[in-house]
């Protein structure tokens, strides 16, 4: 349920939006995509080509207001794949992503999100991956694309299993996508709970309302013996996992 806000501060929140964050939200971005797409034919995929997106994330949540709390970071190793799969709160999900969590990863992301201005060629180069989920034989050429990249050893994938951010706060329908490569592939499946993106940024705000926002990353879940007659268990545990630590 969205938090209800004080019409005066609900005032200011828009004026800072309007008069602050978005000029300087919008000339970060530029000056940290063009950047990007500099370094990427040097740096290859490695940290530093990644270093640009991890500024861009942190100076968005710092221009915002929005403080950053993380949990469970010693769960993970920075230098292993894993498939790291989380509850979708809002658009502020992919800042916190970016800029706190410590792995090299590639993003699964939906298709619509390549036609934004600037940001989507430059994940485009990244490497991310686009998924068109309204077609099935699109959205499997994706996923194998996802396997193709971990198989390299280098890299990790984050998608949202739900597909689509949340309208009221809660978890939605797990999609099979990301369980179908960990069940191909074997790899760790590390759920994350985010809380408070969704007051942040809820789904129809124009604005965003500064605030808290939390990731909780939990230990990662053996995928060994994961196969199709246990998928659904699997589902539905890494489900529970993340909701375990979300937040009314």
């Amino acid at each position: 349920m969205r938090r209800k806000i004080n019409p005066i501060l609900q005032l200011l929140a828009i004026i800072y939006h309007i008069t602050i964050f978005l000029p300087l939200g919008i000339i970060v971005t530029i000056i940290l995509c063009t950047i990007t797409i500099i370094v990427l034919p040097f740096a290859g995929n490695t940290h530093w080509s990644n270093l640009p997106a991890i500024i861009w994330a942190r100076t968005l949540c710092a221009l915002s207001l929005v403080r950053v709390s993380v949990q469970g970071s010693e769960n993970i190793d920075p230098k292993a794949s894993y498939i790291f799969v989380a509850n979708h709160q809002s658009l502020y999900d992919m800042p916190l992503v970016y800029g706190w969590l410590k792995n090299n990863f590639k993003w699964i992301i939906k298709k619509e999100f390549r036609k934004m201005p600037i940001m989507g060629k430059t994940c485009e180069l990244m490497g991310h991956i686009f998924i068109d989920r309204s077609n099935p034989m699109r959205a499997k050429n994706s996923l194998d694309i996802a396997k193709q990249n971990l198989k390299q050893g280098n890299n990790s994938i984050f998608l949202f299993p739900e597909g689509t951010r949340t309208r009221n706060g809660q978890i939605g329908r797990f999609k099979r996508g990301a369980f179908t490569i960990a069940r191909d592939l074997h790899l760790p499946i590390v759920p994350i709970t985010i809380n408070g993106a969704f007051n942040a940024l809820p789904k129809g705000l124009n604005y965003i309302i500064p605030g808290t926002i939390e990731m909780i990353i939990h230990s990662p879940i053996d995928t060994t013996k994961l196969n199709d007659d246990n998928l659904n268990e699997m589902i539905y545990k890494i489900k529970t996992t993340i909701q375990s630590d979300l937040k009314p």
